[in-house]
This record gives structure tokens, sequence and C-alpha cells, in this order.
């Protein structure tokens, strides 16, 4: 008899539960009006609308521009071969080190070291700049399998060097489609 009694009673909270549904619909659509211009609706789309998705080159961006208000960044790709050592030698300096000098000894560059924004093309590189507290991006590899392929080094006119300059140069593109103006620096060889 208990029995019949509690699976009654849960047959009675399942109809009431799908009537106070089905009521609460029924309600919503005769309340909220149905036409696309409504304040309602507007003040929805505009919410959607105004959500912006912002990747870590956005961030690397808007840091780098911060000191100056002209979105104006100084950009420089490195690789391994920038921040490690050189080979055989006890100093420790790296390429790396001898470019921030450069922003140390010039005449009025040191304001421009907040403007930098250093792209990594590998992970050692990556790491280097994030420990030394600078404003790093990691330019990904597209379809490069392991860390070393991507950012290891390339021969001149190989096809690996052809796509690390394409990559370079479809980042540079973005920048400028984000609104951004850059000085790029590039590494010339010694004559």
């Amino acid at each position: 008899m208990g029995y019949h009694s509690s699976n009654s009673n849960q047959k009675s909270l399942v109809s009431v539960a799908i009537f106070s549904t089905l009521a609460v619909g029924i309600l919503y659509l005769c309340v909220w009006p149905s036409s696309p211009s409504s304040d309602r609706d507007s003040l929805l789309l505009s919410s959607i609308n105004n959500v912006t998705v912002r990747d870590e080159l956005d961030v690397a961006l808007e840091r780098a521009s911060s000191t100056v208000n002209d979105k104006t960044v100084v950009i420089v790709v490195i690789n391994r071969a920038y921040v490690e050592p050189a080979r055989g030698t006890r100093d420790t300096t790296t390429m790396l080190d001898n470019f921030l000098e450069g922003f140390w000894v010039g005449q009025g560059t040191r304001e421009l070291v907040g403007m930098l924004l250093v792209v990594a093309v590998d992970q050692p590189a990556y790491d280097r700049c994030v420990f030394m507290r600078l404003n790093c991006y990691k330019m990904e590899a597209a379809g490069e399998a392991d860390d070393h392929a991507a950012g290891g080094e390339k021969l001149y006119m190989s096809a690996g060097f052809i796509d690390m300059m394409w990559r370079r140069t479809f980042l540079l593109l973005e920048v400028l489609k984000r609104g951004y103006s850059f000085i790029f620096t590039v590494r010339t060889s010694p004559s």
C-alpha cells in the first residue's frame, strides 16, 4: 500500500513539472515581443556582437604598444641561436643580450625596449624570452611535428627557409591588419 502511494506521488510530481514547464514556455512566448527590433533583442544581439576574441598576438601587441599611444611596436624574430652562447667560448653573452645592450647604450633608445615584441620561432627562444621578462610571442609553425623542425637552422633558399620567411611575412601582415605600425629588425651577416 505504501509503495502504491509513493508511486502515485512521483507521477503527480512529474505531471506538475511537465505542466509548469509548458506553462512557462507558453507564457514566455506570449509575453516576449516577437519583433526583432525590440529593445530586449537588440540588447541581446549587441552584447553578443560586442564580444571580441583576443588571441595571444593581440595581447602581446597591446603590451608592446602600451608605452606609446600610436600602436607602434619594434619586432625582432629570434630562435635558439639567438638565446644560446656561442659554442667553444667562455663568454656566456648571447646575440639577444647584445641586441638588448644596444637599447641600453644607444642615444634615446632605452624607452624603445617597452615597445619591443620578441617573436620566438622555437621553444628554447620563447622560454628564454619569458625568463628575461620581455614581451614575447611564440610564432607557431603550421604543420610542424616537432619544435626543433619548426625553429631549427634552415639552409638558405631551402623549403624550410622559404616556409619560415612566409610565416614571418604573414605575421607582419597580421600585425598591420590589426592596426599596428612596426619597426622590424633583421640580422645582417658581418661583411
